[in-house]
């Protein structure tokens, strides 16, 4: 759909309940914000498990420790997009036009942009946290292959 035939369906379904629209608007930049501190979580977990695990992986040989770097690298660029993201703060209420479809308008391309690129930091972090867990695996199956002998 297309931003000015949502903003214009909504205008029409909130029609006479401006203040309603508004709240509408508003919770979706809030949904936008809780997934894009879901994300910053997963960032913050894997960092903190690295302080953890990171010794062993790295004591597991250069291909570990190669996918753990990598790993932390993406999920770092990831945590970079997310928090630009999200410091960019514009209030619903700074883009209130003269006409309720222009705020509509405004406020959506907001909230699309901003999905575009929490999108972009979930690739990042989603491959980081793939390349951490194949640095984990390479690290358990190396310390197996050692305590077999």
């Amino acid at each position: 759909m297309e931003i000015q035939d949502e903003a214009n369906r909504l205008c029409t379904l909130y029609a006479g309940r401006d203040a309603d629209l508004v709240t509408h608007l508003s919770n979706q930049i809030g949904t936008v914000k809780t997934y894009a501190q879901v994300l910053v979580g997963l960032c913050g977990l894997t960092i903190t498990v690295t302080g953890f695990s990171g010794a062993h992986m790295i004591r597991a040989g250069s291909l570990s420790a190669s996918l753990m770097v990598l790993g932390i690298g993406l999920v770092l660029v990831g945590l970079v997009v997310c928090i630009r993201t999200i410091t960019l703060l514009r209030w619903v209420s700074q883009e209130l036009r003269d006409h309720l479809v222009d705020t509509a308008v405004a406020v959506i391309q907001r909230r699309n942009r901003q999905q575009r690129m929490l999108s972009v930091a979930a690739v990042f972090v989603v491959a980081g946290l793939a390349s951490y867990l194949a640095a984990v695996m390479v690290a358990a199956l190396s310390t197996g292959a050692n305590f077999s002998g």
